[in-house]
């Protein structure tokens, strides 16, 4: 009978040769395997060195345009992964232009200064804001709508403190920032220097149409800051609006969703301005409620400022069966209202430069401004997480359906497909692949 001989261990020099051949022979297996898809953020593209991701393929990003990338814009296939790790955001600026405030004001220093879009290394009255010297001063702005905040970011204007230690504390929230209650998105203490930009990251992302900033130190102080930025993910940039030849400049906003086009060069009657609307894919203003009249208040006075004799026709008509009552064009019951006066025998209304913005009844055959109320076209590129593949195969228009697959060895735990809905944003969370080992 055959019997099999036991195999003896291998010598000890041998074994450490056998480990490294072998070991060798993994990195090189891994070497030649390449790269799979490094991951992509919303609102971006990535173009690739070499489309078969092998080893030392350089991954290059880019934003939308309206967006700022935050990270590395520039990645590289190294032994199976990619380096440097973590994936870049593509982020908009939602503090650009909405209304600030501060606890003081000294001389020219306006809190209007510190998001008017331009920032400087040293402090100037031309740009930057300042506060009296206070105990704890604070500057803050009103989003006008509340926003997943990512990153704040404060360029300085003036060293601090004489030069010791402060501490500045970030608030994101929906309540009055003077209270400080909101919740606190990030705190810093160190040196303050004129010049030096302060990154202040919320982790995780905060929601909040308010954004404080507090500096905290023993002794009064002022608070100066050239230029803040407020940094989201989630915001509609007016890129994605519809635009025409003959708007004027400046005209677009967007609020919740929605796209704004302000017309001030072309005086129509009411009918005439809804058919102009109309014909372009949009309509008058046709809903209202405290928040969306916050925003066009602000957006009017900041257009107009002192020329109250400025009016705009709104999207509400007197109901010719009760003419105690309104309704929109669009045929809905006015609910909610924000009259300057009650009472009134014109069958129109418009935005009344000479109450604050509030509502005037208005013939209708007035020559008035108007605003037509648009849907945005597209919900742009959205989220590609690593290891997976996306389809899109009617564009990122609205209504068109992305639909998400994993590479081998990957589940896929989240929305396999995600439509782009009218408000110019996805349906769903962006789903993830992880490893299955």
């Amino acid at each position: 009978m055959h019997r099999t001989q036991p195999s003896l261990p291998l010598p000890l020099p041998l074994l450490a040769l056998a480990l490294a051949s072998a070991l060798a022979f993994a990195q090189a297996q891994n070497i030649d395997a390449g790269c799979s898809f490094p991951g992509s953020p919303a609102h971006s593209s990535v173009v690739f060195s070499n489309a078969n991701l092998t080893q030392g393929t350089v991954a290059s990003y880019s934003c939308e345009r309206g967006f700022e990338l935050l990270g590395p814009a520039r990645r590289v296939c190294d032994k199976g992964q990619w380096v440097p790790e973590g994936i870049p955001f593509c982020v908009l600026n939602v503090a650009a232009g909405k209304a600030p405030m501060q606890i003081s004001t000294d001389g020219a220093g306006a809190p209007q200064k510190a998001i008017d879009g331009s920032t400087s290394a040293f402090f100037t009255t031309e740009t930057c804001s300042l506060t009296k010297a206070e105990r704890s001063p604070r500057w803050y702005v009103n989003l006008l709508e509340p926003y997943m905040v990512q990153l704040v970011r404060l360029d300085f204007s003036k060293s601090c403190c004489g030069n010791k230690p402060a501490t500045i504390v970030v608030r994101v929230g929906n309540n009055r920032p003077d209270l400080g209650t909101n919740p606190i998105c990030n705190r810093f203490t160190g040196l303050l220097e004129a010049g030096q930009p302060l990154f202040l990251p919320c982790n995780p992302p905060m929601p909040g149409a308010f954004v404080s900033v507090h500096l905290e130190n023993s002794t009064p102080n002022p608070l100066s800051i050239c230029e803040a930025f407020v940094y989201t993910d989630q915001a509609l940039p007016i890129e994605r609006c519809p635009t025409f030849r003959d708007q004027p400049p400046g005209a677009l906003a967007s609020y919740n969703g929605k796209c704004y086009i302000f017309y001030n060069r072309q005086p129509l009657n009411f009918l005439d301005a809804l058919s102009f609307c109309r014909s372009r894919g949009g309509t008058l203003i046709s809903e209202s409620n405290p928040a969306l009249q916050g925003f066009i208040s602000w957006e009017l006075w900041r257009r107009h400022r002192s020329d109250v004799s400025s009016q705009y026709w709104m999207g509400a008509v007197r109901d010719g069966s009760d003419r105690s009552s309104w309704k929109w064009v669009n045929g809905d019951e006015l609910t909610v209202s924000f009259w300057s006066h009650p009472g009134g025998d014109e069958d129109c209304a418009r935005f009344d430069g000479s109450k604050g913005w509030l509502w005037s009844d208005t013939n209708c055959n007035t020559l008035l401004n108007f605003i037509c109320q648009h849907q945005p076209k597209t919900c742009g590129r959205p989220e590609q997480p690593p290891n997976s593949t996306m389809v899109a195969l009617n564009g990122f228009e609205v209504g068109a359906q992305i639909k998400y697959s994993c590479d081998a060895n990957h589940l896929l735990v989240g929305p396999a497909t995600r439509t782009c809905l009218e408000t110019g944003f996805y349906n769903e969370f962006p789903p993830v692949c992880k490893c299955k080992y």
